[in-house]
């Protein structure tokens, strides 16, 4: 005798699939601020092999670079996307935050590299 399914209950709780672009796109932010540190160590190694970064060590002429408040507020907006891409349930919002991390990390790289222009 098969049981009559109109007398169960419905579950109170929906059943939605997994967030399987939510989990993606948190590791993706994950591996990228995790890189962040690394490239920056090569970024930071490869600029002072330019003329203008011995001529700034050595002499002491030719020292510019981005004023230090460019660096900081590069990396705050890379940190503040970070959280948003972790916290956030929106799947836009994640997608957005992700490309705002990725530009602010892209941004700061630039200035380390442009450190000694």
């Amino acid at each position: 005798m098969s049981p009559d399914l109109r007398t169960r209950a419905a579950s109170p709780v929906p059943i939605t699939s997994p967030d399987v672009e939510g989990a993606r796109l948190r590791k993706r932010s994950l591996i990228w601020a995790g890189l962040l540190l690394p490239a920056t160590l090569l970024v930071g190694f490869l600029v002072l092999f330019t003329e203008d970064a011995s001529s700034c060590i050595a002499k002491g002429t030719g020292c510019g670079g981005a004023p230090g408040f460019l660096y900081v507020a590069s990396l705050v907006i890379a940190g503040a996307a970070f959280v948003a891409v972790q916290s956030t349930s929106r799947a836009d919002v994640r997608r957005a935050a992700l490309w705002t991390q990725l530009g602010a990390e892209a941004v700061f790289l630039l200035f380390v590299a442009t450190t000694f222009a």
